[in-house]
């Protein structure tokens, strides 16, 4: 067996890209060369004290062995511990074969593939002949080649009626007959349809532009909190590092789960003001199994198919000293189903959660659910709405303090560097605040609901016809929304915040951060946002903002495919960061798009023709 890749740390070594190479054969115990040797496997081997000093890098040796077959991967532990106290010896094949799994998400693929070019080639062809009989019509060279392909053109349209092979361009029909049945559903895969509606910056009448830039700006958050988190563990600079984490600019990274919270107000605001809209319409008469069904095949049919790729693929991505932490991938085989239930928030993160940031799609997932138990009861009852919705923001300010206060949690991650001087215990409170509050939907609803009610009044004021605000209450509610979101998102910066103090900031900081934001979304969309709304309504975020779900979607993959395929240690800087937190943001989204245009929206618009295909019998 042929052993290569040992990982180990060697605090005393000043180069952490400095690699040690050596070859050991030992053919007295092998008793044959190392070339006959068929079976080859990478091995890392990681001291388990590696993050026990903060101020010190990791520093990995490689180590290529050579073994026979009387010894055993534990005679090579055992001699590694000799020399690498505290460490653990995790081995993986060298060279990766495709799965049966990989395989069958590959064809599954190369079967939208095949697709896209079908639909692709249909318009195209069907673009390319149409303006070809329309130039050999109108602009032909003479008057006999006019009346040459003008009778070319009615023979053909009556051979097509015929035989059905033909083309004709009375009813602008350019296609055989059998593809023009098949086409409304290949065309659904048109990568220039697609493309078009998706880049398309214009917008009707009673369409909210001011929410694409909140939308695309909150992603860009998102991306920018996990592209930190994901150079951590890559550092080597860790004590200049902790400098720059300790700025209180970096609780914009620190505190980031605001941006989810963004998300949870722009989902409830959404779904309140189109039902209020249809309501309007139909005196409140709601296809209710369309509206579940609807948003169901919105989302998972491409959620899946990530969940997919993910699983199968991804593995077969990288490689690296850091590569085999890359083996949440197991988790996915076991535990996907909870994704396909969408309550895959329930699973403990250390206990085998598939797609950890899939989180968040349960959650909105969950709130979709029940809205409807608040949206019926505003719309038919508004007293009795109000006071549900109150209840409801008593039962998660109650979750939130009570839990805090019982598990003794984190207030948020605004304070983290408090926590991360106890490391036996940082990753245990941070795991369990994960699990018992950040991803729960009763401790996360409360901004949801901001969205709700913010939606009811905005439909309520433009059904009276309300007047504009006066310049003094503009002034104080933006002084107010301001003061307000600042202190929730910068209020922990090097404070020492006691249990109970932990306990109010968790049970009341989203809440407040949301109402800040409502404010702004209120004034965008009442026309009173000023140069905010400008800005956030500029029409090149529309299509960014559009490729925000599948962004979400895979920009992990992205992330963690570098970071764990990385073979030395960065020297962290902001530069580096910025640096790279931009290539993940366009990679992202340059996937993001390939995504968007394969599958979600193919897809969107298949469940569009067969529903108006359906309602027409």
């Amino acid at each position: 067996m042929d052993i290569g890749f040992v990982q180990g740390k060697s605090d005393n070594l000043p180069r952490i890209d400095s690699t040690m190479m050596a070859k050991k054969r030992d053919t007295k115990r092998r008793g044959s060369p190392a070339r006959k040797l068929s079976h080859k496997k990478s091995c890392s081997y990681l001291p388990l004290n590696a993050f026990s000093n903060r101020n010190k890098a990791l520093y990995y040796t490689t180590i290529d062995f050579a073994l026979g077959k009387t010894e055993s991967l534990s005679d090579l532990n055992e001699r590694l511990k000799s020399v690498f106290n505290n460490a653990t010896l995790t081995c993986k094949a060298a060279s990766k074969k495709l799965t049966a799994g990989a395989i069958f998400v590959i064809c599954l693929l190369s079967v939208f593939a095949l697709l896209v070019v079908i639909g692709s080639s249909i318009t195209a062809f069907e673009y390319y002949m149409k303006a070809k009989i329309s130039e050999e019509c109108e602009y032909g060279a003479s008057a006999h080649s006019n009346r040459a392909n003008s009778a070319d053109v009615k023979n053909t349209s009556q051979g097509f009626a015929d035989d059905g092979r033909l083309f004709r361009t009375e009813d602008k029909t350019v296609l055989p007959a059998y593809l023009e049945k098949c086409k409304p559903y290949f065309n659904c895969f048109c990568i220039f349809t697609n493309g078009e509606k998706l880049l398309s910056t214009a917008s009707s009448e009673g369409q909210l532009p001011c929410l694409h830039g909140i939308r695309f700006l909150s992603m860009t958050w998102v991306i920018l909190c996990h592209s930190y988190g994901n150079v951590a563990h890559i550092v080597k600079n860790t004590g200049e590092a902790a400098d720059y984490t300790d700025h209180w600019t970096f609780q914009i990274i620190l505190n980031g789960f605001f941006c989810v919270d963004s998300f949870f107000v722009l989902s409830g605001f959404l779904v309140g003001y189109l039902f209020f809209q249809q309501a309007q319409k139909t005196d409140g008469k709601i296809p209710w199994l369309y509206y579940y069904i609807h948003r169901y095949i919105r989302l998972t049919p491409v959620y899946m198919i990530v969940v997919a790729f993910y699983t199968t693929i991804s593995p077969f991505l990288g490689s690296g000293p850091l590569w085999p932490d890359y083996t949440v991938i197991q988790d996915c085989k076991e535990n996907w189903w909870w994704n396909v239930l969408y309550i895959n928030n329930f699973l403990s993160i250390n206990l085998k959660q598939c797609m950890a940031w899939s989180w968040f799609l349960a959650i909105d997932m969950q709130f979709y659910v029940i809205s409807p138990l608040f949206l019926i009861t505003l719309w038919r009852w508004p007293k009795a709405g109000y006071s549900l919705i109150g209840l409801f923001f008593c039962i998660t300010f109650t979750c939130n303090f009570v839990l805090t206060y019982k598990y003794d949690l984190m207030a948020g991650f605004g304070n983290i560097l408090e926590h991360y001087q106890d490391i036996p215990n940082f990753l245990p409170r941070m795991n369990a605040f994960y699990d018992i509050v950040y991803s729960k939907p009763y401790t996360r609803i409360g901004s949801y609901l901001v969205g709700l009610v913010l939606a009811y009044y905005i439909y309520r004021r433009k059904r009276s016809n309300s007047p504009g605000l006066n310049s003094e209450t503009l002034s104080a509610g933006w002084l107010v929304a301001t003061g307000i979101t600042l202190a929730c998102q910068f209020g922990l910066y090097h404070q020492h915040v006691t249990t109970v103090g932990a306990s109010f900031y968790n049970a009341l900081s989203r809440i407040g951060f949301s109402m800040g934001l409502g404010w702004v979304i209120f004034v965008c969309v009442i026309g009173q946002g000023g140069v905010v709304n400008s800005i956030l309504s500029w029409k090149a975020l529309i299509p960014l903002s559009r490729l925000s779900y599948c962004a979400y979607l895979v920009h992990p993959i992205v992330t963690t495919t570098y970071s764990s395929s990385v073979r030395t240690f960065i020297n962290f800087n902001h530069i580096n960061a910025i640096m790279l937190y931009l290539g993940y943001l366009v990679i992202s989204y340059a996937v993001a798009l390939v995504t968007s245009l394969m599958f979600e929206s193919p897809v969107m618009r298949l469940e569009r023709l067969i529903r108006n295909k359906l309602s027409s019998r």
